[in-house]
């Protein structure tokens, strides 16, 4: 796959990868992961707070770099997210590990590419294999294609996910999911213009031409929150905290509630019984994100300064790749032989509206799921006291040498 979609800004040579979240074609298979999250919805439209910001309980914002890694980006911030507020603890869970095995679950081709991956697939990854730490299977790009170590697999088979929640494109339902205390992961078509963001944060609204050219690419985010004052939704990206509003952008509603732009939002949950409260709830929406920063979106650029194009990874003439540190090249990985004993079984019966009819039983998922881990679904106190001894990933690393 040599020709790859980036979002170019021509005046500093930056490139950000495009097209890592492809379409989900179909529903998960299992039933657990595909329900909808209007069935779990407990507020009505008049009781949502003007303002939900679940920031100040993410971990750090990461970068992606040159591959189409986006859609595990976004879930791994979801999923290291759920784990701090269940235990208080930053983690880093392993990117590569759910981008690898949701491109073996989704069988794009014969041999593993650097091709991105669905929602769909990534969700039934994580369920089915789980992940482990960053420390045991690290985000080194030159291995991007490799499969990974037996101990990455041992160690991630009991930190999986639980359950996966559908959301319309819908606002109420995305802004009720964020209320709930809950991220919700989505794709998006992005357009040249979403490079105007890259200094404050502030993503403009596509023009109507836009919609109608050729060039633009999908990407995978996390919502973390919402502001009524700016009518935005506050957006965890991936391409390093040196973007946008330390690493967050603010997107407007009328962009992420088209259907035609937006798609695949989902949220995940790892315990059954995931209650978060209102602790992040902001009654004081007097901030707009989108005014506030004096964003002038044509203060120093032009259109032909950002452009969305197609390159050849083989064939670089421009300089893109040049001061990209860790450009991903397909020789690294030539030599590698895949091992494909992990592949999924994709047998079962799925078919969008059976799964939507199917009412959802807490009692009996509880009873046939054996999700239960002592080490993870202890008593939790969701005052959340911070723990100073992990200030630095490398102490948190010397004193636990697993989730635990």
């Amino acid at each position: 796959m040599p020709f790859k979609t980036y979002l170019i800004n021509k005046t500093n040579n930056r490139k950000f990868r495009l097209d890592g979240v492809l379409r989900s074609r179909r529903l998960p298979a299992k039933h657990k992961l595909c329900q909808k999250f209007r069935q779990y919805m407990v507020l009505r439209t008049d009781q949502l707070p003007p303002k939900v910001d679940l920031r100040p309980d993410m971990t750090p914002i990461e970068d992606q770099s040159q591959i189409g890694s986006c859609t595990a980006n976004c879930l791994a911030g979801a999923y290291e997210y759920l784990t701090k507020k269940s235990n208080g603890m930053n983690i880093d869970v392993s990117r590569l590990f759910i981008y690898y095995n949701a491109r073996i679950k989704g069988n794009y081709s014969e041999s593993i590419e650097d091709s991105g991956c669905s929602m769909t697939d990534a969700i039934e990854a994580l369920e089915e294999l789980g992940t482990c730490l960053e420390s045991i299977w690290p985000y080194d790009i030159s291995n991007v294609n490799t499969r990974p170590s037996d101990q990455a697999f041992q160690k991630a088979k009991n930190h999986t996910i639980n359950e996966a929640l559908q959301i319309d494109i819908d606002l109420n339902e995305m802004k009720s999911c964020l209320a709930q205390g809950f991220p919700f992961g989505f794709g998006i078509q992005l357009f040249s213009s979403f490079d105007n963001a890259s200094k404050t944060g502030v993503v403009p609204m596509p023009d109507p031409s836009d919609s109608s050219r050729e060039a633009h690419g999908s990407h995978a985010m996390l919502a973390v929150g919402y502001s009524d004052q700016s009518k935005a939704f506050i957006v965890r990206n991936s391409w390093g905290e040196d973007w946008g509003d330390k690493g967050y952008c603010y997107i407007p509603y009328e962009y992420m509630t088209n259907p035609d732009f937006c798609f695949d939002a989902w949220t995940i949950r790892k315990l059954m019984n995931d209650d978060f409260g209102q602790e992040n709830w902001c009654f004081d929406d007097s901030y707009n994100y989108c005014d506030d920063n004096h964003n002038n979106y044509s203060d120093d650029t032009n259109d032909s300064d950002h452009v969305i194009e197609k390159l050849d990874e083989n064939n670089d003439t421009e300089g893109y790749n040049s001061n990209q540190d860790l450009w991903w090249n397909g020789n690294n990985h030539g030599d590698d032989n895949y091992d494909f004993s992990y592949q999924y079984q994709t047998d079962e019966t799925n078919d969008y509206l059976i799964n939507d009819t199917n009412y959802y039983d807490d009692r009996s998922q509880n009873n046939q799921d054996s999700y239960v881990n002592e080490d993870w679904n202890s008593d939790t106190n969701y005052s959340y006291p911070q723990n100073n001894q992990y200030r630095s990933e490398r102490n948190y690393y010397d004193d636990f040498s697993d989730f635990n």
